[in-house]
């Protein structure tokens, strides 16, 4: 059998280096290695019918053989596959090129830089601060006490006692009240951690931008007005803005702010969305204003915050939030 096996190797040797094509590399693989009819493997089915003393030595050659053969074809492969990129005549000229990949930023990023813009023009200033915390700056500043549903383990994340990612971006105005005196108009942009189940319209970690305006006189009204005017500009000059009454423990009142949008679709239809939920906001409750030394007879102020992401998902239309942080380009460049 030793024998054979040598002789079959040769011919399949020979028969490999004269395949020119992928077929006929095929066919060769299947004559001697098929396992059905392969030569090599029905010489294997005949270990059975020999002395068992020479079993082990012919188990032996067949497998050497089979493992040449194996790397002679696949060797033979890859050179025709080099061979036939090489050829022009193999080149598909009709073909549309391949446009190359390129870096874009990111949608919600680009929500971010065009909320900042806007409210830039307003004549606000960008803020910001560390993305972990303490109890103090993330709740009692804020007028959040520690036994607050929003400061428990099960929704914040705490690094040690004490210490812990800020659950939203309102910290950065208890640290800018803190360092500069009134007037204080600013808009703090980054990141904030919740202990939030990953799904369609929450993850547990995201962007979140706020605004705080602090000065003498400022009114409910400002608060309308300067909305109203961010959302015409972000949303379009149809956008209609409407508060509705809420609660925030750091402001007081407290609205959450909604808008309905004007579509003008490709055709020129155009179409008015229901009210959708867009932020919440208030006048600075007088508790903030005076933990970090304000006169809170003297100065007044109100703040806003909303997620980017949110606002991404509906300047896009797009349904699942997750869709902004799986990093599937297949998605992400439908914004370059």
């Amino acid at each position: 059998m030793i024998e054979e096996l040598a002789g079959l190797e040769r011919q399949a040797l020979a028969a490999v280096r004269e395949a020119k094509d992928g077929g006929a590399l095929e066919r060769v693989r299947v004559r001697y290695l098929g396992r059905r009819e392969g030569l090599v493997s029905g010489l294997l089915r005949k270990l059975g019918t020999i002395d068992p003393a020479d079993r082990p030595a012919a188990g032996a050659a067949a497998n050497r053989t089979r493992k040449t053969l194996e790397k002679a074809l696949d060797e033979r492969s890859r050179e025709l596959a080099a061979l036939a990129e090489a050829d022009p005549a193999h080149v598909d000229l009709t073909l549309p090129a391949r446009r190359k990949w390129r870096g874009t930023i990111h949608p919600v990023s680009r929500v971010v830089d065009d909320i900042w813009a806007i409210f830039r023009s307003l004549g606000f200033t960008r803020a910001r601060g560390p993305e972990v915390d303490t109890e103090w700056y993330n709740f009692v500043a804020l007028n959040t006490p520690l036994d607050h549903p929003a400061a428990d383990e099960q929704d914040t994340l705490y690094l040690a006692p004490g210490l812990l990612l800020r659950s939203h971006t309102s910290p950065v105005q208890i640290r800018t009240m803190e360092r500069y005196p009134p007037p204080i108009r600013i808009v703090a942009p980054g990141m904030v951690y919740r202990r939030d189940t990953y799904d369609a319209t929450h993850t547990p970690a995201f962007a979140q931008i706020e605004g705080l305006v602090v000065d003498e006189g400022v009114t409910f009204v400002d608060l309308k007005a300067t909305l109203a005017e961010f959302g015409r500009r972000f949303w379009g000059p149809g956008t209609e803005v409407r508060f509705r009454p809420s609660f925030f423990p750091f402001t007081e009142p407290s609205a959450e702010v909604d808008v309905k949008r004007v579509i003008v679709r490709d055709d020129g239809s155009r179409e008015t969305t229901d009210w959708i939920e867009v932020m919440g906001a208030g006048m600075v409750d007088p508790a903030v204003l005076e933990n970090v030394g304000y006169d809170s007879e003297r100065y007044t102020g109100w703040a806003f915050g909303m997620g980017p992401a949110r606002a991404a998902m509906l300047r896009h239309g797009v349904s699942d939030l997750r869709l902004f942080y799986e990093n599937d380009m297949r998605f992400l460049r439908q914004f370059a």
